[in-house]
This record gives structure tokens, C-alpha cells and sequence, in this order.
């Protein structure tokens, strides 16, 4: 059992990292083998919209998203955790979505019809955290994470929504009920994979 954490923010030790670690550490206590990549750590190219079909590789950029696409074609489950930046995730993960965009081609198929090919076949169990400010919302971050997981064949098995009033880096290690939840679905996930 496969469980990659994906931090998409850019703090190292903040809530979304923080919360991240926890559910990697329940799902670690079930057997589960983990790894957690830094996106902001990734030279990643942004998408260039090509139009052209890469296969059989997945982009033609040979960047740090390969990481990415290895975790995503390997992994039994993908713990992707953002803050909410302007109503939607981190720029680091929508770089990293973008990229995902040749995950799933729109493609010729062999009766001349067009349709979307699924180029990852592995289904995946997938869960998302998001942490915001009290006077943000987190319906425009979940719709575009909506799409990543589908686009990733990955099902979507539970969302932490995080809010805090406070600039404390790693505030949420006080709120025991957000770190028991974090750790619980951790556990839940290498059940559910």
C-alpha cells in the first residue's frame, strides 16, 4: 500500500503540510509505505497547451513533473493538500493540475469517433485538505480539485476543511480535533483503497 502526500503549499511546517503529515502517519500505522512531495520544491514548466499527443509519454517536458507522474501511475492513494488563494488552490498546485491536463487526451479512437483516453489506468483513492482564513470559502478549491482527481482516476474519499482567525505558522498541531481527524482518515484510507 502506496500513500503520496502532495503539499501544495509553500510553507514547510504549516497547516496544510502539518495536516498532511497526520494522515500519512495513520495511514503508516495501518502498514501503509508513504512519501510526501513539496511542490514548491518542483521546477515545474507551465502548461504550453501543445494540441499534440505525447505518447507514450505523458508530457513532452521532461521537468520535475515526472515525479508527479510516477506518484500518480503508482500510488494505491494521493493525500493533495492546498491553501485557499484567491477563492481557489496554490499557484504551486494549479501548476501541477495544469500538467495533469495531458493525463487524459482528447483523442482519435479506432472507429474515427473523438473522445477522452484515459492514460492512467490505476484507480486510486484520493482524499483533499484545504486551510483558510475565516473569511474565505472553499467551494471554487474543491471544484477544481473535483476535477484533478477525476482527470487522475482518483476517487475522492474525504475532504479536511480547515479554518483559523490567526497567522501562526502550524496553528492547527493545537486543535486536537482537526489532528485526530487527519490521523483517523489516514487509517480510513488504506482501508478504503
Amino acid at each position: 500500500m502506496k500513500v503520496c502526500g502532495l503539499v501544495g503549499s509553500p510553507n514547510k511546517n504549516g497547516n496544510v503540510d502539518i495536516l498532511i503529515s497526520q494522515v500519512l502517519k495513520g495511514a503508516a500505522s495501518q502498514g501503509a509505505e508513504t512519501s510526501k512531495i513539496y511542490l514548491n520544491d518542483l521546477h515545474i514548466k507551465p502548461c504550453q497547451s501543445c494540441g499534440k499527443d505525447p505518447c507514450p509519454k505523458h508530457c513532452f517536458f521532461e521537468d520535475d513533473m515526472n515525479q508527479i507522474y510516477k506518484a500518480l501511475e503508482t500510488c494505491d492513494a494521493i493525500v493533495l493538500g492546498s491553501p485557499v488563494y484567491f477563492d481557489t488552490v496554490s499557484a504551486q498546485t494549479k501548476l501541477m493540475i495544469d500538467r495533469c491536463n495531458c493525463l487524459m487526451p482528447y483523442t482519435k479512437r479506432a472507429d474515427g469517433t473523438y473522445g477522452f483516453e484515459r492514460r492512467i489506468g490505476k484507480r486510486k483513492t484520493g482524499m483533499f485538505i484545504a486551510v483558510a482564513g475565516t473569511d474565505q470559502e472553499f467551494g471554487p478549491i474543491q471544484a477544481t480539485v473535483k476535477g484533478f482527481f477525476h482527470w487522475t482516476n482518483t476517487q475522492s474519499l474525504e475532504t479536511i476543511l480547515y479554518t483559523h482567525d490567526d497567522d501562526k505558522l502550524g496553528g492547527v498541531k493545537g486543535v486536537k480535533e482537526k489532528m485526530d481527524r487527519a490521523f483517523e482518515s489516514g487509517f480510513k484510507l488504506t482501508r478504503s483503497a
